[in-house]
């Protein structure tokens, strides 16, 4: 007998219910797992992310030549103050710290002044005077250029002395003899009677058997003015010699002993009143007249020096005519110092202490500068 087949379900031999539930458990697990792989297969976002550091050998890092300045501001506390504005005149000595006080005679300008331990009677070794100084030049007569030693003597002094002069002051005359590198810079000329060793030991000259005290000149070069212009002589001393040429022109020829002793020209004073007072301890003689136009610079040109060692001196005053002027007791009349700028206390100090009370007047302001 066959068996009836209307509950038999989708397969045969497999209840209905349990197909049904095969199928919806089928469903399920392939939902499942097309979520999984459509997880797996989907990309994850891209996040960025810095790459590693690279490794670099390390480098010296070297200091710059060029050199930075560390301050471009003045300081806060800084003040510009009238001594700041007369060193800003001065830019060619800015080494100079100090100043002088009082320029009178009408000065153009400031006067700087350098360290005090380089001041001295025969100048200084920097120029401080804007053009108004002499420049010194040293010579000694006893030591050739090469350093050899020769006697020279007086009588052979003189005669270069006087083909010097001859020459028209051509210092080519003493290329043979050794010349000192160290300038010196003076505005005066008033050297009182000292030992002959301060000339060369001024200009940097050690002293030895070759380098003596004795036998050597200096020579100064420089410029003098007068703003209202004006006539004037001069009255001087010197040991052994002193001998002044201005514009060109011999106006003074004086020196230890007598003028019959000075064997340097023709030159001889006309004047009542040379050797006829003492000036350092010596006779003073009295110059020519020269003249000078308003304003208008001349050249000035000095030759001081020593025969013997010993004592030296360069003593120059100066008289404008028509000036009268005050008398010592022995009936000198007391003459302004030469001098073409305001002369540093210091200075001023040591004069005062070699002089003798009454021969000069050291605060004149009497001045021969060009600028």
């Amino acid at each position: 007998m066959a068996k009836s087949t209307k509950n038999g379900g989708l397969i045969k031999g497999v209840p209905t219910a349990v197909l049904v539930s095969m199928l919806i458990h089928g469903g399920i697990a392939l939902l499942a797992g097309g979520l999984v792989v459509f997880t797996m297969v989907q990309k994850p976002e891209k996040k960025f992310e810095p790459p590693p550091p690279v490794k670099r050998q390390k480098m010296e890092l070297k200091k710059p030549k060029v050199k930075v300045k560390k301050q471009v501001r003045p300081k806060a506390a800084s003040r510009i103050t009238s001594k700041n504005v007369q060193n800003m005149t001065q830019l060619q000595l800015p080494e100079m710290p100090s100043m002088s006080k009082g320029l009178g005679g009408g000065v153009g300008g400031f006067e700087l002044m350098p360290d005090a331990s380089d001041i001295g009677l025969f100048g200084t070794k920097n120029s401080i005077a804007m053009g108004n100084d002499f420049e010194g030049t040293f010579y000694s007569l006893e030591m050739k250029r090469d350093g050899s030693f020769e006697a020279i003597g007086v009588d052979k002094t003189q005669a270069l002395i006087r083909r010097f002069m001859n020459s028209g002051w051509n210092p080519r005359v003493f290329a043979p003899y050794y010349r000192s590198p160290q300038k010196l810079y003076t505005t005066h000329f008033m050297i009182p009677p000292i030992p002959s060793e301060h000339g060369p030991a001024q200009f940097g000259i050690q002293l030895s058997e070759q380098v003596s005290p004795a036998f050597w000149l200096i020579h100064y070069k420089g410029k003098i003015a007068r703003k209202d212009g004006g006539r004037f002589r001069f009255r001087g001393t010197g040991d052994n010699y002193l001998i002044v040429r201005v514009n060109k022109q011999v106006v003074l020829v004086t020196g230890f002993g007598n003028s019959q002793m000075l064997h340097f020209g023709d030159w001889r004073s006309a004047h009542k009143d040379s050797w006829k007072y003492l000036m350092g301890h010596g006779w003073a003689t009295v110059s020519d007249w020269f003249e000078l136009e308003p304003g208008v610079p001349v050249d000035m040109e000095v030759i001081a020096g020593d025969y013997y060692g010993g004592w030296f001196k360069a003593m120059l005053a100066v008289e404008e005519q028509g000036a009268i002027y005050p008398k010592n007791e022995d009936g000198m009349p007391i003459l302004p110092v030469f001098h073409t700028a305001e002369i540093p206390e210091k200075v001023k100090n040591k004069m005062t202490y070699l002089l003798t009370p009454g021969e000069i007047n050291l605060d004149s302001d009497l001045m021969f500068n060009v600028y």
